[in-house]
């Protein structure tokens, strides 16, 4: 990586976002999972739990272990032997539907897993089942489909710009981020062009796994009406075949050779709408949200974008997109020293891992020249590893790279600065993102 004069670690160059006081709040008593308090700042709540150990008891969870420490979060995701997916999208909000018994509970969990939400995600998938939807999705994601898919992300971002370059400000989240996304995994699936602006209406105000929603909440999610259209366009294309990216899903096979049901293929394309564009667009507002407030940083990339991809390295670890997620102990086993028995739900917090002073020097420090940054969790690792993760790269680097080169003195909005002139940023009450309501910006056209 490159060095300039930006990379220095005293506190200029140092996001002030994490310099609350632990003791300004009781996180003994905060729950993760429903507790709005932590979700303007959840860095706050992680370096307290990192004061307890890489691995410690989740307060106001019984029989629940949070997960801060890199190494053995990463031990965890990798260990598909004793540790499950199936509470991947919950983690420890959900009580098991049964009581845990023995050092060994493997049969007993996928015996429940009817009985569980969200079962039918491939996140939560395990074994051949997961081999299968994914091995699905893998044809999407061929390296000269996403060549070709690359060519056209810079057109969908300055078609972008285009609306609202000559107002001189924006709504970086609501005007950019999310259709971006949104139109970006549009064309990845070839959903038709009476489809698209449909789908950006779906998803304008989405919130994922909002807290203390209900289950007619999530039955009225725009990715809910999403997967009721991919499945009408998978269901024509099977009786009348095109030559086109959704005739390709619906007549895919599993690696056996047989035919997957409508259903589930439908599922897998609202679950990268979902997936898709919730995280990416998070990205690009997180990663935009630095540069707003840190005008020698938009300046350097600027004068030099080859460091540009270094920079959404070191956004995905200083302040990626997800929180955390979910493992379920299936096994009784020892990680870190500290034994971990069968039936004890585990948040494993990608955050926290990510600023593990161990593994990260000055891990609270933004550095553009971090050695080891791409080193992160912010995509997973091992059989779940984020399969758009290239894809999810090169629509940051794209976004960043002409959002640069069009717009000049980015900065915060009047809007979104308190009396003092200080910056105040609020996130949507979502356990599983890091994602901002909005993100109101002035800049100069360049």
């Amino acid at each position: 990586m490159s060095s300039h004069p930006t990379d220095t670690s005293d506190n200029i160059n140092q996001i002030r976002e994490n310099t609350q006081k632990v003791s300004m709040q009781d996180y003994s008593k905060a729950d993760f999972y429903t507790d709005t308090g932590l979700v303007d700042d959840p860095h706050a709540y992680f370096t307290y739990l990192h004061g307890k150990g890489p691995i410690t008891p989740l307060p106001t969870r019984s029989n629940a272990l949070v997960v801060t420490g890199y190494d053995e979060a990463l031990e965890i995701i990798l260990d598909g032997e004793h540790f499950s997916s199936a509470n991947a999208t919950n983690g420890a909000l959900v009580k098991l539907p049964f009581k845990p018994e023995g050092d060994d509970i493997r049969a007993q969990v996928e015996e429940a897993r009817a009985q569980r939400a969200f079962d039918d995600l491939i996140a939560t998938a395990e074994g051949q089942r997961h081999v299968d939807l994914r091995s699905l999705l893998t044809q999407l994601f061929t390296p000269s489909r996403l060549k070709a898919l690359e060519s056209n992300l810079v057109g969908t971002a300055d078609a972008l710009i285009d609306e609202f370059i000559a107002d001189g400000r924006v709504d970086l989240v609501r005007q950019y981020g999310r259709p971006f996304t949104t139109l970006v995994i549009a064309d990845l699936l070839g959903v038709p062009e009476d489809g698209r602006a449909l789908f950006r209406e779906y998803l304008k105000d989405s919130i994922p796994a909002e807290i203390g929603a209900t289950s007619e909440n999530l039955a009225e999610h725009g990715i809910a009406k999403i997967g009721a259209h991919i499945y009408g366009y998978l269901a024509e294309r099977r009786q009348a075949p095109l030559k086109d990216i959704l005739t390709d899903l619906a007549l895919a096979k599993y690696p056996d050779g047989s035919e997957p049901p409508l259903h589930e293929v439908a599922g897998l394309g609202a679950f990268l709408f979902g997936a898709g564009q919730d995280t990416t667009s998070h990205l690009i507002g997180n990663g935009m949200r630095l540069l707003a407030t840190r005008p020698e940083l938009q300046e350097a990339l600027r004068a030099d974008p080859t460091l540009i991809p270094d920079f959404v390295e070191e956004v995905l670890r200083f302040d990626g997109s997800v929180k955390g997620e979910g493992r379920l102990c299936v096994q009784t086993t020892t990680i870190g020293g500290v034994e971990i028995k069968a039936g004890t739900p585990i948040l494993i917090a990608l955050m926290g891992a990510n600023r593990d002073e161990r593994r990260f020097e000055d891990a609270n420090a933004f550095k553009l020249d971090r050695p080891r940054a791409k080193e992160h969790l912010a995509f997973g690792r091992g059989a779940h590893t984020c399969i758009g993760a290239p894809l999810a790269r090169s629509e940051a680097r794209v976004s960043f790279e002409r959002l640069l080169a069009r717009m000049g003195n980015i900065r915060v909005a009047r809007e979104s600065l308190d009396a003092a002139g200080n910056p105040h940023f609020a996130y949507e009450p979502t356990f599983i993102l890091r994602a901002l309501k909005n993100l109101h910006l002035e800049f100069d056209r360049i």
